[in-house]
């Protein structure tokens, strides 16, 4: 393998074990905090200053990042993340329990490293990996990678908060930043070291008017639509399950659950790594439809029950999920040149993550506000509160219902409409 290729994949492995640890520590302190007075509230507030920040922070990186030697930024990235892990574990160590200030801001300062993170190394794949026909198989990896993060992060952070509290998340959390931040001390290539001028595409006119341009296309506007839909409801689901596991009857299906994530992703990958790159656009259609229909007969308690289809929807949705991924992207470099692939990417992931934003925030109104005392109103139907189910975790599991009818909403209405 030659050295940019060996590079490419070193710092891929250390972005994939940096970007696990600090999901795994969002969802495990977010259950801790949701644990300590059962209101979603507690868990999505955790996860909405995380994804603020990574937005706040966006601009900023944008006309900063070039200006630093690649391998500095992704040190000092990474260094700032494990940073903020180690004050976490001394206000632990002293106090016993972090203030909620304290952590919430040391939270933010650790999302906006790994927002540097996403945007540095995601520059670096086409100077790293500049064969057209590599490439795609690089930015296939790329984006699986986010599917196994998203699939296997919820479950393990859960585990962890369950097995070790907060001080075995914070433990992996700190070792992940270890790890990723020796990886980039081995890694090493002329590119690494070297300044990128800000081109003219890293100023705002620019940027704002070739969005607008590709907002004008019509399957271009259908990915743009579609990516902030998945990215709405992946969010979701990611507050709303563990904590599913956590408040209901499955708090035992912990164990079960992170393994099937981690089995579910490693045959998606597969699946799209050998069959699903040759049709992204209906292997994404499929995937979509199939993983909203799980998300839909998650709402009824029929399928809680009976541990067949409850495990067997958890793979599907986890095997679908680094496919759809990978789908979209594959979708959105046949859209945008390489060449304007930079500043459209920075705009991109501010439009998923403030989707992601919105849902964090929505989520707990939903839950809480809507769902909890709507199905605790006595004057129900006796079958819909028998389809429905009653306990702590249903009106959590409801929400995911929910969920499914935006997800196929977001596909339907992201269809292009041919022109007249």
């Amino acid at each position: 393998m030659d050295t940019p290729r060996r590079v490419f994949h070193g710092l891929w492995l250390g972005q994939l074990i940096s970007n696990l640890g600090t999901q795994c520590s969002l969802y495990g302190i977010g259950l801790w905090s949701f644990e300590r007075r059962g209101l979603l509230f507690d868990f999505a507030l955790v996860a909405f200053v995380v994804q603020l920040a990574k937005i706040l922070v966006l601009p900023l990186l944008g006309r900063r990042l070039p200006r630093w030697p690649p391998r500095r930024a992704l040190l000092l990235a990474n260094g700032i993340g494990a940073l903020c892990t180690l004050l976490l574990a001394l206000q632990l160590l002293v106090h016993g329990r972090p203030d909620p200030l304290v952590l919430l801001l040391l939270l933010a300062l650790a999302a906006m490293a790994e927002a540097a993170l996403v945007l540095r190394f995601s520059s670096l794949i086409p100077v790293l990996v500049p064969d057209p026909e590599r490439r795609a198989g690089a930015n296939g990896l790329f984006a699986s990678g986010d599917g196994l993060v998203l699939s296997v992060a919820p479950f393990l952070g859960s585990w962890l908060v369950a097995k070790g509290g907060l001080a075995g998340v914070l433990l992996a959390d700190g070792l992940s930043f270890a790890l990723a931040m020796l990886l980039v001390l081995l890694a090493w290539t002329p590119a690494l070291n070297r300044v990128t001028p800000a081109e003219p595409d890293d100023t705002p006119g620019p940027q704002g008017l070739r969005l607008r341009q590709l907002w004008h296309s019509p399957r271009a506007r259908s990915v743009l639509l579609l990516g902030s839909g998945m990215a709405m409801v992946y969010a979701a689901t990611e507050v709303l399950f563990p904590a599913w596991l956590l408040a209901g009857p499955c708090r035992e299906r912990l164990a079960g659950a992170l393994l099937l994530g981690c089995a579910g992703y490693l045959i998606g990958f597969q699946l799209w790594s050998r069959w699903g790159w040759r049709h992204p656009a209906r292997v994404l259609g499929f995937s979509l439809v199939l993983q909203s229909l799980i998300l839909m007969g998650a709402g009824l308690v029929v399928f809680q029950d009976w541990l067949a289809f409850w495990y067997g929807g958890l793979l599907v949705f986890c095997l679908l999920m680094p496919v759809a991924l990978s789908a979209l992207q594959t979708r959105w470099q046949q859209l945008v040149p390489t060449v304007e692939m930079p500043p459209l990417l920075a705009q991109r992931y501010r439009l998923e993550w403030l989707a992601r934003l919105l849902a964090l925030s929505g989520s707990a109104l939903l839950v809480d506000g809507v769902l909890r005392p709507a199905l605790a109103w006595p004057h129900w139907p006796a079958w819909l509160i028998t389809s429905l189910g009653e306990g702590p975790g249903r009106p959590l599991a409801v929400g995911m219902g929910a969920m499914g009818w935006v997800l196929l909403a977001a596909l339907v209405f992201s269809r292009p409409r041919s022109s007249a």
